[in-house]
């Protein structure tokens, strides 16, 4: 589940109302009165949370401007290497193995702009960086430890890296290519047409299944993206000379602009299901929704489709972004109503689009097990963050710690949670 970030304001009070003081009382025993409010507080708070005491961080030195990067159980922690230029510079990238956060490497590589992607193939580093701000894109990679000395480098956008087949996924300007990581050598490549397009499929686990060309004539081809080799083709039907580009892999669903509407395809065969007439042309899709389709406007506002029908389902005009977990979808406006701050994190039925309730001012960070999203709920005015287990089922809150001077830039991944401490460093907390 990609990160979750949303304020959704205060946690609804669901606690009876006090009854009317009667007059007068006898004097109050606050000693018996008060340990019995902590027997109370302890159930409303989680018992689990009061048995399992949370560890405390691991913390690991950072400066103002180094960024970090979660991916399976590694973290990455890149230093600035001082000002951004077309000049190539040493940049330091720490390697720590999760969920211990124990140093495993300490790589110096040398590039000329900002880094956006790191990622490790066996004892390879591969970086990928942004060169200009007209986006485009170079991808090195280098031994993992080493001080010097480039493996190899090319002009490429980093898609990403099979460790199965010690291959790194690359778009070129004339195609994707796999390249081997440790030799820097051509596997394969699945050409880019003349005015078409190329798209990949999202697995979830950071490299794609398959990947899908369309070319300008309107045929259409999937390739396997750990082989290179072709599945399926068909001719689409776009109604127009010049395709618009708008093809969209949905799930195990393709998803092709064709005239006044969309045509579903299923993947990897390219077997023709169904047209929708559902204006989607300033639209952009969830790649996995779950049970429904997940179509979002260009500012706010949702429609959702049926995957098998390709039938409108719902729409609505409140919803910014959602994400499946289960059988639910999690939803969040991203912006303000009348001034007050909507719910940043609302459980929807995915069938219909009601809301079946929310987590108040608790920001959702990632998928947790058990069919649970962990999350967190800042402190106003402190460095203070709570953090815990959402449970979407009866929109129920287990707390599981307090992080404290915390400025910011939470995620999880690996069985923990990372912030950004007050002087830039990086905590680490064990979650379970």
């Amino acid at each position: 589940m990609s990160h979750i970030v949303i304020d959704l304001g205060e946690v609804p009070d669901h606690r009876a109302t006090p009854a009317e003081t009667p007059a007068p009382r006898p004097p109050v025993p606050w000693r018996v009165l008060l340990g019995a409010l902590a027997v109370v507080l302890v159930a409303l708070l989680g018992g689990a949370a009061a048995r399992h005491r949370p560890e405390a961080p691991v913390v690991i030195p950072a400066r103002l401007g180094d960024t970090t990067y979660l991916s399976g159980n590694r973290l990455f922690l890149v230093g600035t290497g001082g000002v951004e230029s077309s000049t190539p510079q040493a940049r330091t990238i720490s390697t720590y193995r999760l969920p211990a956060a124990r140093l495993v490497s300490r790589t110096t590589v040398s590039i000329a702009g900002a880094v956006v992607g790191v990622e490790q193939v066996g004892d390879i580093l591969v970086v990928g960086y942004q060169i200009d701000a007209s986006g485009s894109q170079e991808v090195v990679a280098q031994r993992a430890g080493a001080t010097s000395g480039a493996l190899w480098q090319r002009p490429a956008r980093l898609i990403g890296v099979s460790g199965n087949g010690g291959v790194v996924l690359v778009s070129e300007e004339d195609g994707d290519v796999a390249i081997d990581a440790r030799t820097g050598e051509e596997r394969w490549r699945v050409a880019r047409p003349v005015d078409g397009f190329i798209a990949e499929t999202d697995s979830g686990n950071g490299y794609p299944e398959w990947l899908i060309v369309l070319t300008g004539t309107g045929a259409l081809e999937t390739w396997d993206a750990h082989t290179g080799r072709p599945i399926a083709s068909t001719t689409a039907t776009v109604g127009v000379d010049r395709i618009n580009g708008l093809i969209w892999p949905v799930s195990n669903l393709l998803l092709v602009a064709a005239g006044h509407g969309y045509d579903g395809y299923r993947l990897p065969g390219l077997h023709r299901l169904w047209r929708t007439t559902a204006d989607l042309s300033q639209s952009w899709l969830q790649s996995d929704c779950g049970t429904v389709i997940c179509t979002f406007h260009q500012q706010r506002g949702m429609t959702v489709l049926d995957p098998g029908t390709g039938r409108r389902l719902w729409d609505s005009d409140r919803w910014g972004y959602a994400e499946p977990l289960g059988p639910y979808l999690l939803a969040t406006s991203g912006q303000v109503d009348g001034g007050a701050d909507l719910p940043s994190l609302t459980v929807l039925d995915p069938a219909t689009g009601r809301v079946l309730g929310d987590f108040g001012a608790w920001q959702g960070l990632g998928l947790a097990p058990h069919g649970l999203i962990y999350g967190k709920r800042d402190v106003p005015g402190k460095y203070q963050v709570y953090y815990g287990l959402l449970d979407p089922a009866n929109r129920s809150i287990e707390p599981l710690g307090r992080a404290d001077r915390v400025s910011g830039g939470c995620e999880v991944g690996g069985g923990v949670m990372t912030c950004r401490l007050i002087d830039a460093s990086v905590a680490v907390w064990r979650l379970r």
